[in-house]
């Protein structure tokens, strides 16, 4: 008896000696279950078990002799379709094929912003897994992918001027504003294959949040560091970010690619507008895709649209090619209208009007042109040759009344104005701009009541 008793207070002794005075405590020789911030322990009888913080590294002795390093868990859920994706852990198993093994079948591309990984090409840039870095990720189905590994010790992260793919270093959803506060050279944050963004400079903030395993895209101006904050134990938000709009309207439904450019709609562009809260903004191809959408709710605030672009693994056109022109429209509910949007675009933004793959443009000033959408759904403009030297023909199913032609270049300014003049429907009009050097070119027909853009290419 005098044996086990003076043996317990070794431990007992040896325990106290070993404990730092940071958050240490003797769990239990007899065996029991502890469960604290991001780890959970459990041991049996006749083992002492003493857990040591020290910095952000987890050890766990068992008995007096055993380090045992403590391994974290982190499940990824990838979604249907393109979506971003990235960890707060180190993974012990680095390799990309490894980790996506078991999900093959539905993983079709991982990518970041430099490499990528395409199994049904056997092509495998990446090679490992690099938490420093965000990842674009296309899933033919939903899957959870578990990654084991240790946490990661610093959650700062480096930034280049122009756009970066961000991991999420954090164990909890924090505010975007708090992550970002006082980074200067920050421009706009956005959701990979979503329509959720930050821009500051707009004071527009659908994202809200950054959430644990998401990536996401930010653009800088300079290059630069930004932290991501000590999660506080009550914080609590709620996220929309998975949850795509509905569809109200009579367009097709988005399809979320990986790529996509910005407008932004100041509040003060939206007053005198003629736009009416409950009215839809369209981004349509010009094949007639709506590849872009968004609800107004409120005059008093800006808003951005996102449109996206073409996804290069499908083979069916669903999005704007880069260097295309942007075209508008506006469903109103109420009266079940579709009424053209003519945009002025600010120049201080480079792409303007011209969709570009990550590309950023602002609005300055809007006019409406209503049409019914009957009407307006009835017209068809045919151009030929196309490409040509320079000579074109133009021939429309209905001529509007005041019909002009615009020249525009492949940055939306207006080179030249054509008035056709009175024209009977289903004839051709023919022009000339063989003066114009080879290149891309775009047509803007506008009409009492219509509105549509073209592309032309001079060879």
């Amino acid at each position: 008896m005098m044996k086990k008793l003076a043996g317990l207070l070794i431990m007992i002794a040896f325990a106290i000696f070993s404990f730092q005075s940071r958050a240490q405590q003797v769990v239990a020789s007899a065996g029991g279950y502890y469960e604290g911030d991001n780890i959970s322990l459990s041991w049996t009888l006749g083992e002492t078990v003493t857990e040591t913080f020290t910095g952000d590294g987890i050890i766990l002795t068992q008995g007096f002799q055993q380090p045992y390093s403590f391994y974290l868990q982190q499940i990824l859920n990838i979604p249907a379709g393109w979506s971003g994706v990235s960890s707060f852990i180190d993974p012990m198993n680095k390799g990309v094929e490894g980790i996506f093994s078991p999900y093959e079948s539905n993983l079709i591309i991982l990518a970041s912003m430099t490499q990528f990984y395409y199994p049904l090409e056997n092509v495998n840039t990446i090679g490992n897994w690099n938490y420093h870095n965000g990842y674009q990720i296309k899933a033919e189905n939903e899957f959870d992918v578990t990654l084991t590994g240790t946490k990661i010790a610093n959650s700062s992260v480096d930034l280049t001027a122009g756009w970066n793919l961000i991991p999420v270093l954090s164990t909890c959803e924090v505010p975007v504003e708090t992550v970002f506060d006082g980074f200067e050279p920050l421009e706009i944050v956005k959701q990979v294959a979503g329509p959720y963004l930050y821009w500051p400079a707009y004071n527009i903030n659908t994202l809200q949040t950054l959430l644990p395993g998401k990536a996401y895209f930010v653009a800088a101006n300079d290059a630069g560091t930004f932290n991501y904050p000590v999660c506080a134990k009550n914080s609590s938000y709620t996220s929309l970010q998975d949850k795509k709009p509905a569809n109200h309207t009579p367009w097709n439904n988005l399809q979320y690619t990986s790529s996509s450019h910005a407008i932004a709609f100041p509040a003060v562009v939206l007053a005198a507008s003629g736009i009416e809260p409950g009215d839809f903004i369209g981004a349509f191809t010009p094949e007639g895709f709506c590849a872009g959408r968004v609800e107004i709710t409120n005059l008093n605030s800006g808003f951005a649209l996102v449109a996206f672009g073409n996804d290069k693994t499908t083979a069916l056109k669903d999005g704007f090619d880069e260097g295309e022109m942007l075209q508008f429209k506006v469903f109103r509910p109420g009266g079940n209208e579709e009424i053209n949007l003519n945009i002025d675009f600010n120049p201080a933004l480079p792409q303007q009007g011209i969709f570009t793959n990550e590309g950023l443009s602002a609005v300055k000033s809007i006019t409406l042109d209503k049409v019914g959408m009957a009407e307006i759904s009835a017209i068809t403009a045919e151009i030929s040759p196309n490409p040509s030297h320079g000579i074109f023909t133009l021939t429309m199913s209905f001529w509007p009344e005041k019909m002009q032609i615009h020249i525009m270049d492949s940055k939306g300014q207006i080179l030249e104005v054509i008035k056709p003049g009175t024209i009977l429907n289903g004839a051709a009009f023919s022009f000339d701009i063989s003066e114009l050097p080879e290149g891309i070119y775009f047509l803007k027909l506008v009409g009492s009541g219509f509105l549509e853009i073209k592309k032309l290419v001079i060879n």
